[in-house]
């Protein structure tokens, strides 16, 4: 098929879905997203079934090395630290991330003004704050107010609760005089954009049945993301 189209978008992962929905504000715009892995079936996500801790070392693992599914390919990271997770489908790596949402620190966009390390962005925090609170309104981002290590937020959801682990942890900090935080996620703690909360049915890496987590495959509905991206 041969169509002319305005503009081409590789990917409808958090970058490329993100960027079809902005631009298909303009009626006047043929878009066309690209995408060489397939949409994911939540039925068949590993939480639906007993064993789905085996899954998420194999079929639903982080790593397309293991995963291996036809849309994968492989990636030689045997000279680094720290193996890439990524995924290969409609909605990207949102399906399989584990909702961790937060935002860059104002001290980020001058590293070089403030610690003579690379470039400066050539746009500040104050000029992206408007586009943040929109991006947290539509994911629905939980959190808690108050962090001094950014400008007050304006759109969270309730936080995510702290289970023990994290709560020992938050002690140890305390005992060194450490900052810390409850994570940004996004994570429904609370019906937001026709999603449900947080039932805890598994880790969200595993990929999500109820939808209480944000990705870009959920935003504005199966049917609608289909007509904006495909």
């Amino acid at each position: 098929m041969t169509a002319k189209v305005d503009i081409i978008i590789v990917g409808s992962g958090a970058s490329g879905a993100a960027a079809a929905w902005r631009l298909s504000q303009d009626s006047n715009l043929s878009i066309v997203c690209i995408e060489q892995g397939r949409e994911s079936n939540p039925a068949q996500y590993p939480t639906t079934k007993a064993d789905w801790e085996r899954d998420k070392q194999r079929s639903a693992s982080f790593d397309p090395n293991v995963r291996a599914n036809k849309a994968d390919y492989p990636i030689d990271n045997s000279n680094s630290a720290i193996s890439l997770a990524n995924f290969n489908g409609f909605g990207g790596s949102t399906i399989l991330y584990s909702g961790h949402f937060p935002r860059f620190h104002p001290s980020d966009f001058a590293t070089y003004k403030l610690d003579k390390v690379a470039e400066d962005w050539p746009f500040d925090y104050q000029t992206l704050t408007p586009y943040f609170n929109q991006n947290e309104e539509m994911m629905g981002v939980a959190g808690l107010v108050g962090d001094t290590a950014y400008p007050e937020y304006e759109n969270l959801l309730p936080p995510v609760a702290m289970g023990r682990g994290a709560k020992k942890l938050a002690q140890a900090f305390n005992r060194l005089g450490w900052h810390w935080w409850p994570s940004y996620s996004a994570i429904n703690t609370k019906n937001h954009q026709n999603r449900p909360p947080c039932i805890n049915l598994g880790p969200c890496n595993t990929g999500v049945v109820k939808v209480p987590k944000a990705a870009l495959i959920l935003l504005t509905g199966r049917k609608q993301s289909y007509k904006a991206f495909k």
